[in-house]
């Protein structure tokens, strides 16, 4: 075959070659938006930015986890808005979805948090995995992870701290819905129940005269220390919030096996974890800069104490009584051992 030709067919199979490969289909990465209701200044949105960082990383770019820059959602709608599409996945603090999840709110039962939050988010998945995730279904999104904030604080807006039940009974108190709100309502104190995102304004236009159910951090995150004058101390604490996280269900099961098992290893108790260590340092500076400001901390007094037990109990009571009978699971029993856990867990 003469020289010229066997240069033309090679010229002739490298454009063939070259064109097949611009035509090739490229694999396009999947963009996840993950909803945070924080404020940006909040020390959760680096958390969840290493979190996407990794998973980035395990799926070689194939999984790109983004965050709107404000919420799509004020934070009691968040798992709806996720449900309906408008972000693909997000959090939101269990309280919110008590009624149709009241498992959820296993790590909120009263006297289990002593102040490490690694050991209560870790033991809160891990029960919660093991003991109702298989019968109780969140609706249209896959859970993945669950954590919990802080210990919860009893603080006086005004100059007078709250040393009693009689003194209690003076104010107008912001209480986080969950169990301090039906504490609270049990023992007739007067309350304004709602997202933590509203208490700013509620103290800063005296509407409220008390807040229940900050940590730490939040007082200071969310604009609240400079109205906060006092705290009161109750370790271990009478509730700590705890959220779940999740992302839509179809966006989900459309991704491949591959990236669904990436994400859940990063997820899960991983990212409870990591979540928790970060809460810890976060706590230790928000009590560091309202102890800088002045304000005070005392053991709660012995007749409060007595009252906020007797009404823990009921309420703890009546929330065991009913996810037993919706779930046919002993909800004391579990409450019991995670008390155990997290006891045996914890390093405070």
């Amino acid at each position: 075959m003469p020289r010229g030709n066997t240069v033309k067919q090679v010229l002739t199979a490298a454009i063939l070659l070259a064109s097949t490969a611009i035509a090739a289909p490229v694999s396009a990465a999947t963009e996840l938006s993950f909803n945070i209701f924080f404020p940006q200044t909040h020390f959760m949105w680096p958390v969840f930015k290493e979190w996407s960082a990794d998973v980035a990383n395990a799926t070689n770019g194939e999984i790109n986890i983004t965050f709107p820059a404000q919420s799509v959602s004020p934070p009691p709608g968040v798992m709806d808005a996720v449900r309906n599409g408008v972000a693909d996945g997000g959090f939101v603090f269990n309280g919110f979805i008590a009624k149709e999840s009241p498992a959820t709110l296993l790590s909120q039962m009263p006297w289990m948090h002593k102040g490490d939050n690694v050991a209560m988010s870790q033991k809160m998945w891990e029960n919660y995995e093991e003991h109702f995730a298989a019968v109780e279904e969140l609706r249209g999104v896959e859970l993945v992870s669950m954590f919990n904030l802080g210990p919860a604080y009893l603080c006086s807006v005004s100059d007078t701290p709250i040393t009693s039940l009689e003194e209690l009974g003076t104010r107008r108190i912001w209480a986080l819905p969950g169990t301090i709100a039906n504490i609270l309502k049990d023992l007739d104190q007067s309350i304004v129940a709602g997202p933590a995102v509203q208490v700013q304004e509620l103290t800063s236009r005296n509407t409220v005269d008390a807040h229940f159910g900050l940590t730490m951090e939040t007082i200071v995150s969310f604009g609240v220390a400079p109205y906060t004058k006092s705290c009161v101390d109750i370790s271990p604490s009478m509730q700590s919030a705890n959220f779940s996280i999740f992302f839509n269900q179809r966006k989900w099961d459309r991704l491949s096996d591959e990236h669904r098992a990436a994400l859940t290893e990063l997820s899960g108790a991983h990212l409870a974890m990591r979540i928790g260590k970060a809460t810890n340092s976060a706590e230790a500076e928000g009590r560091a800069t309202l102890e800088a400001q002045g304000v005070t901390f005392t053991p709660a007094a012995a007749d409060l104490m007595a009252a906020f037990e007797a009404s823990a109990e009921k309420i703890a009571n009546g929330w065991a009584a009913g996810v037993t009978e919706k779930y046919s699971v002993d909800a004391a029993a579990v409450v019991a051992e995670m008390r155990a856990e997290v006891d045996a867990a914890s390093s405070n």
